[in-house]
């Protein structure tokens, strides 16, 4: 998965959820694809992001784009390339379920330990990269660096030296997860909401309503990346 390309990511989760509706049997061969508005609907994404999914998947010979008709499954594909296929998806999928039960378990206790030393200083800090990551959101544009920023901001407040240097050292790592799912504008806005709750634990120094803060986030981000509706 390329973690420094959020657009490449989405482009091949749309890719992962065609092919997984096609194993289901949701899609079967010889099947015409949705068009691409029903798509970009369906999975809350851009025609862009459809259109280059399915050029990925025609890449594979798995589907057939014919001039003024739409988009087909192949009949005749490679069974071997497409079971490929779905094998290296679901490998990503096992990723950023991993990433997200190490955030779970990290991550909400040093917005807990964070809320117990915060000074006015960095909240000052934290609600300025907030606001920027609203306007960000509010005018199209992804905002997955603030995001970075502001959970690494959190964990330098704790005073705790190895939590940022932690932060930092996995962030390529961690951002697989941001740039899966912090793409739809509807999706910004609820991230950046749940950053707005953090700060306000953080304001009132209440490490308990902090932590759980930063659980509800990550859990509910989680469950936009992948469905899964884990409550660790």
């Amino acid at each position: 998965m390329d973690s420094k390309n959020p657009t490449k990511t989405v482009q091949q989760s749309v890719a992962r959820q065609i092919a997984e509706l096609i194993e289901s049997g949701n899609l079967k061969k010889g099947d015409k694809l949705p068009a691409e508005r029903a798509l970009a609907e369906k999975f809350k994404v851009s025609r862009s992001s459809i259109r280059e999914a399915i050029k990925s998947l025609a890449q594979k010979n798995l589907v057939e784009s014919r001039r003024g008709d739409g988009t087909y499954i192949l009949t005749d594909m490679d069974a071997d390339i497409f079971d490929a296929f779905i094998a290296a998806f679901s490998d990503q999928k096992k990723r950023i379920s991993d990433i997200f039960q190490f955030r779970k378990i990290i991550e909400p206790e040093i917005a807990a330990l964070a809320a117990a030393s915060m000074d006015d200083e960095t909240l000052n800090r934290l609600k300025v990269i907030i606001c920027d990551q609203q306007m960000k959101a509010q005018n199209g544009k992804n905002s997955s660096d603030l995001d970075a920023r502001l959970h690494l901001e959190i964990a330098r407040a704790t005073g705790n030296s190895i939590f940022p240097e932690m932060m930092m050292a996995l962030d390529l790592i961690v951002n697989e997860s941001r740039s899966e799912i912090l793409q739809p504008t509807a999706r910004q806005k609820a991230s950046i909401d749940a950053h707005f709750n953090i700060l306000e634990a953080l304001e009132k120094r209440n490490p308990a309503q902090a932590r759980e803060a930063m659980r509800r986030h990550i859990v509910e981000i989680e469950k936009a990346a992948t469905g899964n509706d884990s409550e660790l």
